[in-house]
């Protein structure tokens, strides 16, 4: 048997099916909004009617039943208005039903005013104010109300050709023609309503599946970072640390890692990667990798040799990745702390001796930050001796670059302050009550970076 070939017709069906066929979720939706419009329609239907029999009570005393005929008319629009706003409140209540049902006021609607151009034909022998309201009726319903073309298509249809012998033996040729014109423009407003708001649906569920796709793939990403930079609560023999770390949203673009060998501790880093989002959350992943295997790998080297080839390393490893990072990484050697800045801020000495806080004075032959191929760096190390109960706070510039409604930061002053006015507590406490200065400070205002504080406390 030969494959038939498809006609010229059913290429056309197809093509409209493909074009304007909505799914349930869209018709229920475009049922849902005619539901809200059913409201003002009828409303201002029944405003009308109530308006037309309180004209004929005052105007047509004692002759009411030659007018019983418009008495009838303008009842049926309180009467059918007040049915359709009933059944469409009831309607609108229920989660569970298929379009169809929901679109059952429209559709009743849609008929009972397309029945008013007839009930003029025929009943008052009036073809032109049957026309002008099957006109008003016809034009109303594809810009007001999203009804399938089928149905309003085939309404639309029977009515033309119910006036149309009438406008045939009482109008020219030109009227009959303008009327044709007409109705094949109300087709075309019916089908480009119709496909409008049916692209508009489909376009607005593949950005909510997409906007749904990246907070899962947030969330996951989030999960995944917390896991591979969680760190065991160890209690070392000569320090004590506590540390806060809050991300803009989702996946953080700071992080910090502990170095130990049993209860010993080796060193610290703290570490900005430039951007946010997932991006800078996977540089992050990749990056603790590097850091922490040249740190172990480089144990007797010197501490900037480290830093240089974690540098050259991260700038051969990312690619064409251009996030790159600032951070401070330190090792101890008994009561010193050797440390080495890679552009990002200086951390803050608390001597318990003096009971002062100040900034770690910088050198400023250092420059250059990590993963930057063509900025040539000097990373100058550092070291402070500390006694017991000094502390070194490390911290990312989400804590000083905070800004509250009106555009100012927290800035390092009032950094400083903070620390300083906790130092007498236990370490957690300091760290919770430096974040809620932070926080009280910025009020509502969205963070704008991630916010990451170390405290280094000398037992």
């Amino acid at each position: 048997m030969k494959d038939r070939s498809p006609t010229l017709f059913s290429r056309l069906i197809r093509k409209l099916e493909d074009k304007y066929r909505a799914p349930e979720e869209c018709k229920l939706v475009m049922a849902d909004k005619n539901l809200i419009t059913m409201w003002k329609a009828q409303t201002m239907l029944i405003i009308m009617g109530v308006i037309g029999i309180i004209c004929i009570l005052i105007l047509h005393k004692g002759e009411y039943l030659n007018y019983l005929p418009r008495f009838i008319y303008f009842l049926t629009y309180i009467v059918f208005g007040i049915i359709c706003i009933v059944s469409a409140a009831r309607l609108r209540k229920l989660n569970f039903t298929r379009s169809t049902v929901k679109m059952i006021p429209t559709y009743f609607l849609f008929v009972y005013l397309m029945a008013f151009p007839m009930y003029i034909l025929y009943f008052e022998n009036n073809l032109f104010n049957a026309m002008i309201v099957f006109a008003c009726v016809t034009v109303n319903f594809p810009v007001f109300f999203d009804i399938s073309p089928v149905i309003f298509c085939t309404a639309a249809t029977a009515g033309s050709f119910v006036l149309m012998p009438h406008i045939i033996n009482n109008y020219n040729m030109f009227i009959v023609m303008d009327s044709v014109i007409f109705i094949l423009i109300l087709y075309f407003l019916s089908f480009k309503r119709w496909g409008t708001e049916k692209d508009n649906f489909l376009h607005h569920r593949s950005e909510h599946e997409y906007k749904e796709n990246i907070e899962n793939e947030l969330r996951l990403a989030q999960v995944v970072q917390q896991s591979f930079f969680k760190h065991n609560e160890t209690i070392y023999d000569e320090w004590a640390i506590s540390y806060y770390n809050k991300p803009m949203a989702g996946v953080s673009g700071d992080f910090l890692d502990i170095y130990s060998t049993g209860n010993n501790l080796d060193g610290i880093g703290i570490f900005d990667v430039s951007g946010h989002g997932i991006a800078s959350g996977l540089v992050t992943m990749l990056v603790k990798n590097i850091i922490f295997q040249e740190f172990y790998n480089g144990k007797t080297d010197k501490l900037k040799s480290i830093i240089d080839r974690i540098n050259i390393r991260y700038i051969k490893e990312k690619g064409n990745i251009e996030n790159y990072l600032t951070g401070i990484l330190t090792r101890f050697n008994g009561d010193k702390v050797e440390f080495i800045n890679a552009g990002h801020s200086m951390p803050i000495y608390y001597s318990a001796k003096d009971d002062s806080a100040n900034y770690v004075e910088d050198d400023n032959t250092a420059f250059g930050a990590i993963g930057l191929p063509d900025i040539p760096t000097n990373f100058i190390s550092h070291t402070v001796e500390m006694s017991r109960g000094d502390e070194l706070i490390f911290f990312t510039d989400g804590a000083t670059e905070a800004t509250n409604a009106q555009g100012e930061d927290f800035g390092k002053d009032r950094l400083l302050k903070s620390i300083f006015r906790n130092a007498d507590r236990p370490l957690t406490t300091q760290v919770n009550c430096i974040v809620s200065d932070i926080l009280t400070f910025i009020g509502d205002e969205p963070s704008k970076d991630d916010i990451t504080i170390i405290i280094l406390k000398k037992k």
